[in-house]
């Protein structure tokens, strides 16, 4: 069998571009090169691998997860069904992270927590490419161990595991339990968080490759979508209480969370700054805390 009987044989059952990614990831060869080389004859042990992937899709399986990488900020991350996989309108939360720190002083020094960092998609995309020299603290943590063992290993991929430490934890417990190992000798903290928004609502109506293979500790959160962060503003609310930290929050949200979301961070922050900002499809996703 060749490659040309292979995309025949599957033609208008699977999405062209899965095909082709599938079939390059099991000749560990470029899309390009299987585009061009059709009449390429494959093993027996090769077809084999691309039905099974092949029929792992037609399943709704994440391609994703099937590849096992995700590209993020033009960055390859490791994923499995430890980890949500990287979306691309996270890419902003970085690019505003990234930006805000185009204006920071060289008399300060900055620690940057992710909290429920996933794979270490946006810590490692941040320690890439924040070049600041004040800049020099990274941080990520989560709760699942899973999780954690990917991000370590992506900071490895992406050559940065010298610059970003892994932390076990819920949201900011480790920080408020030991502040010196994460805040000591900086001048502010900055915390960045995707952490679960949907509702249960929202969360129900995903489609089958999102909600049958994503983990829902990863998507899914009570209290309309907002517990998470409700638990993460209190925390934060008691760290500043007994700092005198500057601290700067970017976290990604639901649109339809904005008012919500607005009342409940000046509940905790009635004299903080609040900044939103709408994604590339003109939906409100970011929301910016100066406390």
């Amino acid at each position: 069998m060749n490659l040309k009987d292979i995309f025949s044989s599957y033609r208008g059952k699977i999405d062209n571009l899965d095909l082709e990614l599938i079939i390059s990831h099991v000749m560990k060869k470029t899309r390009e090169f299987v585009l061009i080389h059709l009449e390429q004859k494959i093993t027996k042990n090769q077809e084999l691998k691309t039905k099974n992937l092949i029929a792992r899709r037609l399943k709704h399986e994440p391609l994703a997860y099937i590849l096992g990488q995700k590209e993020f900020f033009g960055l390859p991350f490791k994923v499995n069904k430890h980890t949500l996989i990287p979306r691309p309108e996270t890419e902003l939360l970085v690019e505003r992270a990234i930006s805000d720190m185009r204006h920071a002083t060289s008399d300060k020094n900055y620690s940057i927590v992710d909290v429920g960092t996933g794979s270490g998609n946006i810590i490692i995309s941040l320690a890439c490419n924040m070049k600041h020299k004040a800049c020099n603290k990274f941080y990520g943590i989560d709760l699942s161990s899973g999780a954690l063992k990917i991000a370590k290993q992506n900071a490895r991929l992406n050559k940065v595991e010298k610059k970003v430490k892994f932390i076990k934890g819920d949201l900011l417990s480790p920080v408020i339990s030991n502040p010196q190992s994460v805040i000591r000798k900086s001048k502010e903290l900055i915390i960045i968080a995707n952490l679960p928004y949907l509702s249960k609502k929202i969360y129900n109506a995903t489609l089958p490759n999102v909600k049958n293979f994503e983990p829902k500790s990863a998507l899914y959160s009570a209290k309309e979508g907002l517990a998470h962060y409700k638990k993460l503003f209190s925390q934060i609310s008691k760290l500043s209480s007994v700092n005198s930290h500057q601290f700067t929050v970017f976290l990604e949200f639901s649109p339809e969370q904005k008012i919500k979301l607005d009342k409940l961070a000046k509940n905790f922050f009635p004299k903080a700054k609040l900044k939103f900002q709408r994604d590339l499809g003109g939906k409100w996703r970011i929301l910016e805390i100066k406390i």
